[in-house]
């Protein structure tokens, strides 16, 4: 395996992942620019071959990609490949483009072709056709579900509703116990959240997802869950707000949340199934994790891992899962942890930091480094001094942004003892992502040049460094940059230039 590839795939996969999360702009900016730089020096060809990920042929395991094979898969890409030096805005076109949830309109190829990303390819594993009618909730596997037809998604308005309005405004609610259809009943809602009789209106619609969910039909069920979900985060507040949850409530039972989980693992089905799961809070998160621990596939893990990520009230429920007997549960909770930032699971992680199988270990330190906080120092420095550099590895990858300030002395101390080329290489890194100024400091020390012939640093670790101050960014280490583009070795002189060039130019 090449470190170099891994390294590559594991800072894809972390901008993939900051891209999810808009709040992070600060943590995508610095990301970003370490990817940018690692295509500066060749042109990179990520592949998706039977669950796993190649950089340029070499295959490369990690629970650092778990997130990142989770999202080639759900937009159905084999294949895709970045050119050396390609333009800055079509990588970051295809960070978003990856990021976002895809379309059965528009493939994310057809998508980077209509932004102009000519330079960028993708190759899609498998041509889609638009999901066909679902079958009863007893013909769906545990693992995979057809495509929904039409579903109120928060994220866009009801079906059918623009339409229902324009031809047919109602002055009030209809009258419960009727035969109208749910979408007729929801565009009502819609328009008059709080009319006269909405009480009497969201039980003809728990009537109506009762007898949906004895009859096997789930997308009837989850339509109008998703439809009562928009209307009450667009339009409710206070009481308003606690009827319609009161009816949301009386919807997710146990048999429901327990069909709704299987949905998470198509593509059609799975935005909206998730956006009811998170409504649900604690339970639906219960019902995922449950799934996940008696999950047999790979791939069923995958789909319930991603469902999880995006349902924080799953964090609470972490912690006695991490003891569990079996060591790739172990390994999917602790990477679950990572993703949800759980800090209350740090306990709990810093003890599996002594499990015998090393991909615990790999997951437990990726995930301690991600969250990144205080109490995560003291397990972290034991993890730093693990007999497996893989291990090592994951802690410089997992840490980042400002947020992680309180680990630069941690980093700085295991930067003094580390002997793998790799690691130092990635702690160096880790570095330049805090950018506080204890870790500039840091890196300007280790940079300087030595007159002494043992005791000088590899020209491929100074370029790291080089690349770390700059992902920095600060006066100190703009200062070290223009004294480095003097420097006596002509790479380290070359790197600082084009990295005072390249601030300069996003200043």
């Amino acid at each position: 395996m090449s470190f170099a590839a891994e390294s590559f795939a594991a800072h894809l996969a972390r901008a993939v992942d900051l891209f999810r999360d808009p709040e992070k702009k600060e943590d995508q900016k610095r990301v970003f620019r370490a990817l940018v730089a690692m295509l500066q020096g060749q042109s990179v060809t990520v592949r998706v071959v039977g669950g796993r990920i190649s950089v340029n042929g070499a295959p490369i395991d990690g629970p650092q990609l778990g997130p990142l094979l989770q999202r080639l898969e759900l937009h159905g890409v084999g294949e895709m490949t970045i050119p050396q030096d390609a333009p800055v805005s079509q990588v970051f076109a295809l960070l978003r483009a990856l990021a976002d949830q895809p379309a059965w309109s528009e493939d994310i190829d057809a998508r980077l072709r209509a932004s102009g990303a000519s330079h960028v390819s993708v190759s899609m594993a498998r041509l889609t056709d638009p999901p066909s009618p679902p079958p009863s909730r007893e013909e769906l596997p545990p693992a995979a579900a057809p495509g929904l037809d039409v579903i109120a998604s928060p994220a866009a308005p009801v079906a059918g509703i623009a339409d229902f309005h324009n031809s047919s405004p109602m002055p009030v609610m209809p009258a419960p116990g009727g035969s109208k259809d749910a979408l007729e009943v929801l565009a009502t809602l819609e328009s008059q959240p709080h009319g006269a009789g909405v009480g009497d209106t969201l039980a003809a619609l728990v009537r109506q997802a009762e007898e949906a969910d004895k009859a096997g039909k789930i997308d009837h069920v989850l339509r109008i869950i998703c439809g009562i979900v928009r209307i009450e985060q667009t339009s409710l507040e206070g009481g308003a707000r606690r009827t319609y949850g009161i009816a949301l409530k009386r919807m997710f039972t146990k048999s429901t949340l327990e069909a709704l989980a299987q949905l998470t693992a198509s593509p059609s089905y799975q935005a909206d199934a998730i956006v009811a799961l998170k409504r649900a809070g604690a339970d639906g998160a219960e019902v995922l994790l449950d799934r996940l621990v008696a999950a047999s596939s790979a791939e069923e893990r995958r789909h319930l891992f991603s469902a999880l990520t995006q349902i924080k009230q799953g964090a609470g429920q972490l912690a006695h899962l991490l003891g569990h007997n079996q060591w790739f549960v172990v390994r999917n909770i602790a990477e679950l942890a990572g993703e949800l930032a759980a800090e209350d699971a740090v306990p709990a992680l810093a003890q599996q930091l002594e499990h015998e199988d090393e991909r615990v270990r790999k997951a437990v330190a990726l995930a301690l480094a991600k969250i990144g906080s205080r109490n995560t120092a003291e397990p972290l420095r034991r993890a730093l001094r693990d007999r497996s550099p893989e291990v090592r590895l994951q802690v410089a990858l997992g840490v980042g942004g400002r947020r992680a300030s309180p680990l630069a002395m941690l980093l700085t101390g295991a930067l003094e003892e580390e002997k793998e080329a790799e690691v130092v290489r990635e702690l160096l890194l880790a570095l330049g992502r805090i950018g506080s100024p204890e870790a500039v400091q840091a890196l300007i020390k280790f940079v300087q040049p030595s007159g002494k012939l043992f005791g000088r640093r590899p020209t491929s670790l100074r370029l790291a460094a080089v690349d770390a101050l700059r992902m920095a960014g600060s006066p100190a280490a703009v200062g070290t940059l223009q004294g480095l583009a003097g420097d006596g070795d002509r790479e380290v002189r070359a790197a600082a230039q084009a990295a005072l060039a390249d601030l300069k130019k996003k200043a």
